[in-house]
């Protein structure tokens, strides 16, 4: 299992990403790290880009209790992890980020609205890799 700080070598990243885009309702699915480079993806058609932009929210997602205004909250938050972001608006397609391992994030195109059916079917792809997805109480 990967530690808190580690990332996905680049074979588990890739078996990891074409189990998820198999998910119905998923178009595409990416593995990337922290620094924003893609390890792994599935239908993607520009990881690097998606990978960036990925890496960028989720470090976003993660620094809000630390320099967010938070109204008080910093505290309850402080030590937690990301789980997941949804990016949703007009078009048929949402993005989802998903804290995986540590510093490893999934990012998946997902046909509009299907995020609530996709999270426990990544859950239980993560549980057959062997993987921990990030717990927490910020969403």
């Amino acid at each position: 299992m990967a530690t808190s700080t580690a990332t996905l070598d680049r074979a588990v990243a890739s078996r990891l990403a074409s189990a998820v885009a198999a998910i119905d309702g998923v178009r595409s699915a990416l593995v990337c790290d922290a620094a924003g480079t893609a390890l792994a993806a599935s239908g993607s058609t520009e990881p690097a880009r998606d990978a960036a932009l990925a890496s960028f929210v989720a470090l976003r997602a993660e620094a809000l209790p630390v320099d967010g205004d938070l109204r008080g909250m910093g505290r309850q938050l402080a030590g937690s992890r990301l789980d997941h972001v949804l990016i949703s608006g007009p078009g048929a397609i949402d993005r989802l980020i998903c804290g995986v391992a540590g510093q490893t994030y999934i990012a998946l195109a997902v046909a509009s609205g299907r995020s609530a059916a996709i999270l426990p079917a990544i859950a239980q792809v993560l549980r057959r890799h062997a993987l921990t997805p990030n717990t927490a109480t910020r969403r």
